[in-house]
């Protein structure tokens, strides 16, 4: 059966099962049943086993043939930073998933940074994985944010994400296929089609994907606030738009707001509820008692930077640990240190004896 003839029989039986619940109550009990054409049914049906055969294929068996048109579509970037990091941070990430579950070890992720200049990222079948060049200069190459950008990704792998979705739409994947050839090819020209659009994930899909790559981030020894961090500098680079303009595409997906307030929620919960970031202010808190508001730096903004120290100071609470005033201190490397902890860079603040010795009393 050629394209034109796959996709009518498709359109054909998805229409009849529309009308059917549609209007079927709404006749009188006297009036004649329309008739069903089952065989146009049981055509789409059979089509549509085939396409589920040739999806699992491509999720498992033929996974790296897949990932092979995924660097043909989207080309592959050579910047050795990008290509450096992605390696580090993909080495740690599954690493941490492992584990909780250990089904990644059989079915490690393909990965490579393409050559889209916007700032994106995806997971789609076969565990297949790849990050826009874009997405690294707007997060200034830093590895704990970007970490979380692709903790996310893998998130949606881990739970199977994207074959759901391409299930739920395969009249719309089919739809975006080229007409003709036969269902391999169909299939993942409409696949192609969708890959790192929001077409194919919804907001439950994201919500968890958020709240999985909070554990296998911070499990891979990430900083606990970079996950709100992320979202701060998406805002920053948008003022005014609580969607933050760069990866919500879709209204029913969550907005920037509400990723960044749940990450910054993250940081009191793993603190024992000991630390706090005020989202107006950056003002940092510990025990409900301000401390710290950074300032803006050439880098990133005093809130984004709110996020990150936070994220330190959280870990030296975590699980109820308690320091003390004398485990404060300054490096030789002019960072400030809760024992061994690093909690920030005392270059840019204005007054860093100040900041030490109010920490010493609100430890």
């Amino acid at each position: 059966m050629n394209g034109n003839s796959l996709k009518h029989a498709i359109k054909s039986s998805v229409m009849a099962g529309a009308l059917a619940f549609s209007f079927a109550a709404a006749l009188p009990a006297t009036q004649p049943a329309q008739a069903i054409d089952w065989a146009g049914l049981a055509g789409a049906g059979v089509q549509y086993i085939e396409l589920e055969k040739e999806l699992k294929y491509l999720d498992n068996q033929g996974r790296n043939e897949f990932f092979e048109q995924l660097k043909q579509k989207y080309g592959v970037n050579t910047d050795p930073q990008a290509n450096a990091m992605l390696d580090r941070i993909m080495t740690r990430l599954s690493a941490s998933i492992a584990k909780s579950d250990p089904s990644i070890t059989k079915k490690p992720y393909n990965y490579f940074v393409n050559n889209d200049t916007s700032f994106n990222a995806f997971c789609t079948i076969g565990h297949n994985l790849s990050i826009n060049i874009g997405a690294f200069e707007p997060l200034n190459y830093n590895e704990n944010e970007i970490a979380f950008v692709l903790a996310h990704e893998l998130g949606h792998g881990q739970k199977g994400h994207p074959i759901q979705g391409i299930r739920k739409q395969m009249p719309l994947v089919l739809a975006s296929a080229a007409v003709g050839g036969n269902y391999s090819s169909q299939l993942v020209a409409g696949i192609l089609a969708q890959v790192g659009s929001a077409k194919l994930i919804t907001k439950p899909m994201e919500k968890q994907a958020d709240e999985l790559a909070f554990g296998y981030a911070v499990g891979a020894g990430y900083n606990i606030g970079a996950g709100a961090a992320v979202w701060q500098r998406v805002l920053d680079k948008n003022p005014g738009e609580s969607g933050g303009g760069l990866s919500d595409l879709f209204n029913d997906h969550p907005t920037t707001v509400s990723r960044r307030d749940k990450y910054s929620k993250d940081i009191t919960e793993w603190s024992s509820k000991v630390v706090k970031v005020n989202a107006d202010t950056g003002m940092i808190s510990l025990h409900g008692k301000d401390w710290y508001q950074p300032e803006d730096i050439a880098a990133m903004s005093g809130k984004e930077r709110a996020y990150l120290i936070a994220g330190n100071l959280s870990a030296v609470y975590h699980d109820g640990k308690k320091p003390a005033s004398g485990d404060v201190r300054t490096g030789s490397d002019n960072l400030l240190y809760v024992g061994e902890q690093p909690i920030m860079d005392l270059a840019p603040v204005k007054n860093p004896s100040k900041i030490t010795e109010n920490l010493k009393k609100l430890i």
